[in-house]
């Protein structure tokens, strides 16, 4: 399954340490999903609350919720709502 991951700010979160964070290397355990066709079209937000959205392959919304918790689980200013899309409306 497809799922879109996009960002939000934690409340109580300034700008400035959104774009540091953001500014950042990518973490490994990131890079080995983009290496492995599981992470892809990382883009990111620009203007007042700098982000993030990206697809994510996955087997299922459990597992993808998994991977995003461990993905985030050093990540203070971030959490990512989770979006289970299709290329093709007409196909579930």
């Amino acid at each position: 399954m497809l799922f879109m991951l996009v960002s939000r700010a934690k409340p109580g979160t300034k700008r400035e340490q959104l774009v540091d964070r953001l500014t950042h290397e990518m973490h490994p355990e990131t890079w080995d999903l983009v290496r492995h066709g599981e992470l892809s079209h990382i883009y990111y937000k620009i203007g007042e609350e700098p982000g993030f959205f990206a697809l994510l392959s996955a087997a299922s919304l459990e597992e993808a919720k998994a991977r995003v918790a461990h993905a985030l689980a050093s990540v203070e200013e971030f959490e990512v709502d989770i979006y289970p899309v299709n290329h093709f409306p007409q196909f579930d």
